[in-house]
Formats: C-alpha cells, structure tokens, sequence
C-alpha cells in the first residue's frame, strides 16, 4: 500500500523531471537560434551610394564596423572559410548601395576602389534648366545637354517602360528627377547615369512607399498621378515652410474646384526655358498679362502643362495628404509669414495688413 509521503515523493520526482525536460528544451530552442543567428548567411544592408574610403594599414573592418554582432560574425565566419576571397582589394574610395550577401560585398570590393567619383547636389525646387545650368557650371556636361536628354521623346519613351509612374505621353522627366545628392563615378555613362539614378531615387522614396496615397488623392480630386506632380512642383516653387504646404495644396485644389485661376506667378517662368535665378519679380510683372503663355496661371486655367520643378518626398506627400479648408487666397509679408483667406475681401484686407 502506497503511502501519502510515498505519493507525494513521487509526484515531486515527476515535477522536478518535467521541470528539468522543459529547461533542456528551451535551452535547445535558445542554442539553436544562436547557432542560426551566427552561422546562417547573412544579408548585409547599406544606404544608398554609401562610401567607404579603405586605407593603408586598414582592415576590411571598414567596411562592416557597423554590422550587428550576428552580422560581424557571420561575415567573419565566411572571412575564415574564404581567406583568398579579400587578398585583392586595393585601397581606395568604394561605394556601396543597397543590399550584399558576403560573397556578392566581398565581389563588389573586388573590383577596386572607383576611379573618380563626382558628387551632385541637385537640390528641391530646382528645374532641368537649373539642374543643366548647375551641370554645365562645373564642367560634367555640355550647356543643354541635361535639358536635351530630359525631353527627348525617345529616351521618355523608352524610360516609360521601365516606370510606371510615368507613360509615353509625358513630354518631360520634369517632376520625377529627384532632387538629392548623388555620387556618380566618371567611368560610366554621366548624364545616363544621373537620370537613371534620380528616377531610381524617386521610386524608391516617393512612388513605392506612396503609392496608396496617390491612389486615394485620384479617388478623391480625379487628378491622375501626373497632376499630383504636376501640382506639388508648384507647391514645392510657391512654399517653403514644410508646415504650410499641405494647406497651400489645400488652397490650389480649392480654386481649381471653384474653376478659378491657380495664380501661381512663378509658374510663368518655366515657358522661358531658362534657370529660375534669371526670372526676378520685374520679369514677371512684365510678364503677368501675358495670356500666350500656357505656363502663366494668372491668365490661363487648370494645371500647367508639364511640372515646373522637380519636387521633394515631403512636398508631394503634403499634395497627397493635403489640408482641407475653405482658404481660396494666401500671401506672403516681408518676414515671409503667410496668411490665408476664404474671399477675396479677406485677401484684400490681408494685403492692407501685410504689404
């Protein structure tokens, strides 16, 4: 006959095994993922056009400092199993962009340091002829080249296929060459080699990310995507305080709602062709009356034709996701503080104020 102490004892005994048979197996489970944590492969992540300078006297330690320490083990490992893989690798300036696994980075390193690097500030609000004028000012191209290729209908057409934010149709890459800073080595192709990298830059920062965005904004105004540039390169020329924007897009969709004039003034300005440093306010009040020119949106209707300037993420995601009011008029003072109005006695009153 079993006892209770008996009973008890063996019941303690069965706890005590079970408690030991689930330590073992979460101290399984935690081996396991140290063990794949440090001996899988590994993908190693780098920022766009990241540059590493390799030195004399340093290791390839450069070039991974920042891994995680999974990802400094794992690329040592293979380091270790693969000493003839980095016995080539000169010194020198490399960039690295995106994604590597250890073999492809170590490939990627292989190749030699690049042989001359420009870097390329192509900054917001800045269109192609600020963008040719800016080229051309140091020497990485001929005056109008950048222009030329940007609206040669072949070249936009053959780029169409490979972007689906823009089609055929669009007579310019005005609007979706993104302004950024660029680093592009002088061995390739320059001016291929810029534009692919800034409508590269445009979908990855402004089209992917921002695509439902654009879908609810064609929903809600029946603007296609185009017009979405189209108006945010008007903003990104109109205002440049970041908190304003969504309501100054706010204001353009109101007025083009109520069949109203834009009256943007610097939209005149692009129909002269040429870098907006050269169309001071004298130029366009010479120029306000003037009913021929489609870019002019204090005398013609609707959206200009092409953008007039190629606009950052934040602008077009402030046309997106732009401000609801009943604002139709803003101005700026001379401290450039803006103020809004709903009529034109409001605007006028502003003006009195203000001016």
């Amino acid at each position: 006959m079993i006892t209770e102490l008996q009973h008890r004892s063996f019941w303690k005994k069965k706890k005590s095994q079970a408690g030991v048979k689930v330590f073992l197996f979460f101290l399984v489970v935690v081996c396991s993922i140290i063990f794949y944590q440090l001996f899988s492969e590994k993908h190693y992540y780098f920022e766009p056009w990241t540059e590493v300078v390799l030195k004399k006297g340093d290791s390839l330690e450069v070039f991974y400092q920042n891994f995680s320490f999974f990802e400094k083990f794992s690329f040592k490992w293979y380091l270790k199993k693969n000493p003839e893989a980095f016995s080539t690798i000169l010194e020198g300036t490399y960039l690295l962009s995106g994604e590597y696994s250890a073999q492809s980075l170590l490939e990627h390193l292989k190749k030699g340091p690049e042989s001359e690097i420009i870097k390329v500030r192509i900054l917001e609000w800045w269109s192609i002829y600020d963008i040719d004028e800016y080229l051309a000012s140091k020497g990485y191209l001929q005056a109008g080249e950048y222009v030329a290729y940007a609206t040669n209908p072949e070249k936009i057409s053959a780029l169409s296929e490979r972007y689906e934010f823009f089609d055929s149709s669009v007579k310019s890459l005005e609007g979706f060459l993104y302004p950024d800073t660029y680093h592009v080595d002088v061995k390739d192709d320059f001016l291929k080699t810029l534009v692919s990298i800034q409508l590269n830059t445009f979908k990855n920062k402004v089209w992917t990310p921002l695509q439902s965005d654009f879908s609810s904004f064609q929903q809600k105004t029946h603007l296609s995507v185009y017009e979405a540039v189209i108006l945010a390169s008007i903003v990104e020329k109109e205002e440049k305080n970041p908190d304003n924007k969504p309501t100054v897009a706010g204001i353009f969709l109101n007025r083009i709602r109520k069949g109203m004039l834009i009256w943007a003034d610097i939209t005149l300005c692009y129909q002269f062709k040429k870098p907006y440093s050269t169309c001071t306010p004298a130029v366009i009040s010479k120029n306000v009356y003037d009913t021929k020119n489609p870019y002019n949106t204090r005398q013609v209707a609707w959206l200009t034709p092409t953008p007039i300037a190629n606009p950052s993420e934040n602008t077009i995601r402030a046309v997106l996701q732009m401000k609801s009011t009943n604002y139709l008029f803003y101005l700026h003072d001379s401290q450039g503080n803006i103020h809004y109005a709903e009529t034109n006695e409001g605007h006028v009153k502003n003006k009195n104020l203000y001016l």
